[in-house]
């Protein structure tokens, strides 16, 4: 099983590498949620590690749901982060409905060339978590769906996550709540290719080694 790590700087980056993540998630305002990093923070990551790194693409916070000019900075961050080597890129959209936005879905996947695509999050604000897969289920773009099984914690939403994970055409990846404690359980109810680890390797906001020691990495 591989970790991805939350990071939201070049020091979190270089640091969660040395202490054995497997893949970086970029973004900034970890505690909103996330949104798009910086140009420079993207560049100077990729520029400086590694191991793959996926960046979130979300051009604010309000919600799920983007109007045409989000689209159009969605779409320029996408391209950005193609012409500076980015691996993957972490993506999701809703309708107003709460269904899968399929028009801005179509978009992203036409724009992102060779990158990977993770579908965050928004899956779980989804009005139904797993009419919402059986739309994802149709575009093999998308390598993977980033889900607490609609629960606000992957071990709360653990159920969900297993139906997830035999319905899916693509890799689920278990997000929210995940450390030392809770990822013995979820690994014995889940077949885990990945993970996805954020406040689970944190102390006060800030890398601990310590906790990635305590996971194994």
């Amino acid at each position: 099983m591989k970790r991805e790590i939350i990071v939201t700087t070049l020091s979190e980056a270089i640091a969660a590498e040395r202490f054995g993540a497997d893949r970086l998630e970029l973004l900034f305002d970890l505690e909103k949620g996330g949104v798009t990093p910086s140009f420079g923070t993207i560049r100077n990551v990729v520029e400086h590690v590694s191991i793959p790194v996926h960046v979130m693409i979300r051009p604010h916070t309000a919600s799920f749901h983007y109007d045409d000019d989000d689209v159009e900075t969605i779409l320029a961050d996408i391209g950005l982060c193609r012409e500076l080597g980015v691996d993957g890129i972490v993506f999701g959209a809703l309708t107003r409905e709460g269904t899968i936005d399929e028009r801005v879905l179509g978009e992203v996947i036409k724009h992102k060339g060779e990158m990977a695509l993770t579908f965050h999050r928004a899956i779980d604000a989804s009005r139904d978590l797993f009419e919402s897969l059986t739309v994802l289920n149709e575009y093999p773009e998308v390598d993977d769906v980033l889900t607490s099984g609609g629960a606000p914690t992957a071990l709360e939403g653990v159920e969900q996550l297993v139906q997830m994970s035999e319905q899916a055409e693509m890799n689920i990846l278990p997000a929210a709540g995940i450390d030392s404690e809770t990822l013995p359980f979820l690994k014995e109810q889940l077949d885990l290719n990945w993970v996805h680890i954020g406040s689970g390797v944190r102390t006060n906001g800030k890398l601990d080694e310590e906790k990635f020691i305590g996971l194994e990495l």
